[in-house]
C-alpha cells in the first residue's frame, strides 16, 4: 500500500484546531444555556461548565492517543495544555485588562487546584502511570466535582458575579436549541480531536518526532484554543470574572479526569522528563497564580497586567527551553 504523504498529516494539523474552537464554542454555548434554563447558578457555569466544557478536546484527544497506544502524546498534551493555560491564557488576559480574584476563589477553588496537582505528582513520581493512579485520579475528580456543585447550588445568588447571568439572559437560547448545540458541539471535538491524534501519530512515525514534544507543542497548543478564545471574548466583554475560574476548572479537569482517564484505558511507564521537566513547571506555574491571587498584601487580590506579563514570559521560557534542550527526534 502506497504510504500516506508528509503532506496529508500536515494540513489536518492546521486546521483542525480551527473547527475545534468552532465546535467548543457551540458545546460551550449549549451547556450554558442548558445550565441557565435549569437554574443553575452563574459560579457553577462560570467554573464547571465553561471550565470543563473547554476541555473536552483535551480528553478525547488523550482519549484517542491512549487506545492508539500513545501515552507520550496523552500525558503531554494533558500537562502541557495546563502550562499553556496558565502562562498564555491567563497571562493574556492580565495582560489585556487585570483579573479580578474573588475571595472564594482564593479559599476553595485555587487549594483544591493545588491538592489535585500534589496528588498527581505523587502518583506518578515512579515514572508510571498504572490503573489504580488512574481510578485515584478519577475519583477525586468526582469527588471534587460534586463538592463544588453542592457548594454553588447553596451559594445565595447575591454572592456570585452577575455580569455571565445578565449576558445569559439577553442571548436566551430555547432548551431544544441548547440540546442540539451540545450534540453538534461535542460530535466536532470528537472528530477533530480523533483527526488531531492520526495527524501527530503520523508526524511521529514520518520523521520520528519525540512524541512527548508533539504532545506539549502541538497538541497542547491545539487542544487550549478554545480556552484562548473564551478568555479572549471574555477580556473585549469585560467579563473578567470568568478568566481565573475558567483556568482553574479547565486545569483541575486535566489532571484529574484526562490523567485519569489515560492511566485507566492504557496504564504506561513515563517519559521522564514529563516528570522530571514539565511537570514541576506545571506546579511552579500554579503555585505563582497561587501567590499572585492572594494579592501580594493587597486587599482585593487582582492579577495584573505586569504579574500577566510575567506569566506569557514564563511559557514563552519554558516553550523556547524545550525547543531547544529536548531532542526533537526521537
Amino acid at each position: 500500500m502506497e504510504a500516506i504523504p508528509f503532506e496529508a498529516y500536515l494540513l489536518p494539523v492546521l486546521l483542525a484546531p480551527i473547527f475545534l474552537v468552532w465546535g467548543a464554542g457551540r458545546f460551550v454555548d449549549g451547556a450554558s444555556a442548558l445550565s441557565f434554563n435549569l437554574g443553575m447558578s452563574p459560579l457553577l457555569i462560570g467554573v464547571l461548565v465553561m471550565g470543563f466544557g473547554t476541555s473536552l478536546p483535551e480528553l478525547l484527544v488523550s482519549l484517542f492517543s491512549s487506545v492508539m497506544g500513545n501515552s507520550g502524546l496523552s500525558l503531554g498534551n494533558a500537562y502541557g495544555s495546563n502550562i499553556i493555560n496558565i502562562g498564555l491564557v491567563l497571562g493574556l488576559a492580565a495582560v489585556m485588562s487585570p483579573v479580578i480574584v474573588h475571595n472564594h476563589v482564593v479559599k476553595r477553588e485555587l487549594p483544591l487546584l493545588i491538592l489535585a496537582t500534589a496528588i498527581t505528582a505523587f502518583l506518578v513520581m515512579d515514572f508510571e502511570l498504572s490503573r489504580s493512579d488512574g481510578l485515584t485520579l478519577l475519583a477525586l475528580f468526582v469527588v471534587l466535582a460534586v463538592y463544588l456543585i453542592r457548594v454553588s447550588l447553596r451559594e445565595p445568588p447575591k454572592l456570585q458575579g452577575s455580569s455571565l447571568q445578565n449576558k445569559l439572559e439577553k442571548r436566551a437560547i430555547p432548551l431544544g436549541t441548547s440540546i442540539n448545540y451540545l450534540v453538534v458541539g461535542l460530535a466536532v471535538i470528537a472528530l477533530c480531536s480523533a483527526v488531531l491524534v492520526w495527524s501527530a501519530r503520523g508526524i511521529v512515525t514520518n520523521l520520528g518526532v519525540s512524541e512527548l514534544v508533539v504532545g506539549v507543542i502541538v497538541l497542547a497548543l491545539g487542544t487550549s484554543l478554545p480556552e484562548l478564545v473564551v478568555i479572549v471574548l471574555a477580556a473585549k466583554r469585560g467579563q473578567h470574572e470568568l478568566a481565573l475560574g475558567n483556568v482553574i476548572g479547565s486545569n483541575l479537569f486535566n489532571t484529574l479526569a484526562v490523567v485519569g482517564t489515560a492511566g485507566l484505558i492504557a496504564p504506561s511507564v513515563l517519559d521522564p522528563e514529563l516528570v522530571t521537566r514539565d511537570l514541576p513547571v506545571m506546579f511552579a506555574l500554579t503555585g505563582v497564580v497561587v501567590v499572585v491571587a492572594y494579592g501580594w498584601g493587597r486587599r482585593t487580590g487582582v492579577i495584573n497586567k505586569a504579574e500577566g506579563g510575567v506569566l506569557l514570559l514564563a511559557v514563552a521560557s519554558y516553550l523556547a527551553y524545550l525547543a531547544y534542550s529536548t531532542p526533537i527526534f526521537a
